[in-house]
C-alpha cells in the first residue's frame, strides 16, 4: 500500500519542484499566494514521508505501553495527513472542500476513531459530558480497542474494537482517490504548459527575438539562469550587436540551440513523470555479475591516447568559464594559447576575453565562440 502512495507523492512532489515552482505559467494555475511561495508546501511533502512508515508500520507492540503507543502514533498520523490532503486539495484549486471530506466514510470513520481516543477522550458541549473514553487492555494483536461511555448509552460502558490493517486501507484509499485528483489537475496545467512550449519552439526559428524573449519568460525563464551571460537584459544587448562580429550571433544561435534542446527534455520529463505512475516497483534481490576487461596497451596505444588528451581544451575552457581573474586567465588562457597557435579565431577572441574580463557580455561572446571553434559546446 505504502509504494503506491509513494509514486503519486513523488510524482506531486517533481511536478511542483520543476514547474510549479520555476515556471510562472504553472503556479499562477493554482492558489500561489505569498504563504505558498514560502515553499511550505515542501514541508507537507515531507511530513507525508516521514510519516508514511508510522501509518504503515506493521509493528505490533510488546506490551500495554508499546501498543498504546503505536495507537496514537498511527492515528494522529493519519489526522494530520488528513489535513495536509484538505490543504493541498485548497493549494491546487479542485473545488473539494473540507465538507466533502467528511462525506467520504475513508476519511470519516478513521477522523472519528482519533477524535474520540486521542483527540477528545472526554467531550463536552455546553459544559455538559458527551462521552468519555479510555483504552482497553483486551485488545488482541492488530486491533485498537478502547471503552466508550456515551450519553446517547446512557453512559454504559460500550467496546468499541477496529482492525489497524483496515484502518490502513481506509487511509491507503483516502490518500490514493484524492491525490489523484490533485495529479490530475496538474496534468491539466501540464497539458497547457506543453501548447504553450509548443508556441515558444515555434518562434525560435523566426526573426522576432524580443517576442522570443516574451515567450521564454513566461514558460522557459529558468533558462534565464542556466548560463553566463543569459539573462534577459544580457541577451537582448547581444542581440543588437549581432551584426558587428560573429562572436554575437554565435552566441544568440547557441541560446537558441540550448533553448531548443531544454524544451526536448521537457516534453520528455513530463511524459516520464505520468509513465511512472504504470510502472511496478520492482525489487533487485542480488547485484548485476561485473565483468572486468584487461588489456595491454601497447606503446603506440599510450601514445595515441596522450596525443588525444592532448587535443582536449575541456579542461582550459572550464577555467576560463569559472575563473575570471588576471592570474588565472593568464595561466589557463596561456595554456590555451600554446595549444590553439595556429588558431587565429581562438587567439583573437582570447584577446578580446583579455581586454573585456570584467565585462561579462563581450568575455562570454567571445568564449562561447572559442568552445564552437574548438568543438567543445
Amino acid at each position: 500500500m505504502k509504494s503506491e502512495i509513494e509514486i503519486k507523492l513523488n510524482q506531486i512532489a517533481n511536478i511542483w519542484n520543476h514547474f510549479i515552482w520555476e515556471y510562472k505559467f504553472c503556479s499562477r494555475k493554482i492558489k500561489f499566494t505569498d504563504d505558498v511561495k514560502t515553499n511550505y508546501f515542501g514541508d507537507i511533502l515531507g511530513y507525508f514521508q516521514d510519516t508514511l512508515d508510522i501509518i504503515f508500520s506493521q509493528s505490533k507492540g510488546s506490551d500495554f505501553i508499546d501498543k498504546f503507543s503505536v495507537t496514537i502514533s498511527i492515528l494522529q498520523a493519519i489526522y494530520v495527513q488528513q489535513d495536509f490532503v484538505q490543504e493541498m486539495l485548497e493549494i491546487f484549486k479542485t473545488g473539494i472542500e473540507k465538507g466533502n471530506l467528511k462525506q467520504n466514510q475513508n476519511y470519516s470513520i478513521n477522523r472519528e476513531i482519533r477524535n474520540e481516543l486521542i483527540g477528545h477522550p472526554i467531550r463536552k458541549q455546553s459544559g455538559k459530558l458527551i462521552s468519555s473514553t479510555l483504552f482497553s487492555y483486551h485488545a488482541k494483536e492488530g486491533e485498537i480497542q478502547y471503552l466508550r461511555y456515551h450519553k446517547d448509552k446512557k453512559f454504559e460502558y460500550e467496546v468499541k474494537t477496529f482492525k489497524i490493517s483496515e484502518i490502513q486501507k481506509r487511509h491507503h484509499d483516502f490518500l490514493k482517490e484524492y491525490f489523484d485528483v490533485i495529479i490530475e489537475k496538474l496534468k491539466e496545467i501540464l497539458d497547457d504548459y506543453l501548447l504553450g512550449i509548443d508556441k515558444l519552439e515555434n518562434v525560435i526559428k523566426g526573426n522576432d527575438f524580443e517576442t522570443l524573449l516574451k515567450l521564454v519568460e513566461l514558460y522557459s525563464e529558468a533558462i534565464f539562469k542556466s548560463d553566463y551571460a543569459y539573462d534577459k537584459s544580457s541577451l537582448i544587448k547581444i542581440y543588437n550587436k549581432r551584426k558587428e562580429h560573429i562572436r554575437y550571433q554565435s552566441f544568440i544561435d547557441r541560446f537558441c540551440n540550448d533553448l531548443e534542446g531544454s524544451i526536448i527534455e521537457t516534453r520528455k520529463y513530463i511524459k516520464s513523470i505520468f509513465e511512472r505512475q504504470h510502472q511496478k516497483i520492482e525489487v533487485q534481490n542480488s547485484l548485476p555479475k561485473i565483468e572486468f576487461v584487461f588489456k595491454d596497451f601497447s606503446i603506440e596505444d599510450v601514445k595515441e591516447i596522450r596525443k588525444q588528451q592532448e587535443k582536449s581544451y575541456h579542461y582550459e575552457i572550464g577555467k576560463l568559464a569559472t575563473k575570471r581573474n588576471w592570474e588565472d586567465f593568464n595561466f589557463f588562457g596561456g595554456i590555451l594559447t600554446s595549444k590553439c597557435k595556429e588558431n587565429k579565431l581562438v587567439i583573437s577572441e582570447l584577446k578580446h576575453m583579455e581586454e573585456n574580463i570584467y565585462d561579462e557580455i563581450e568575455y562570454y561572446s567571445s568564449l562561447r565562440l572559442i568552445m564552437k571553434e574548438l568543438k567543445e559546446e
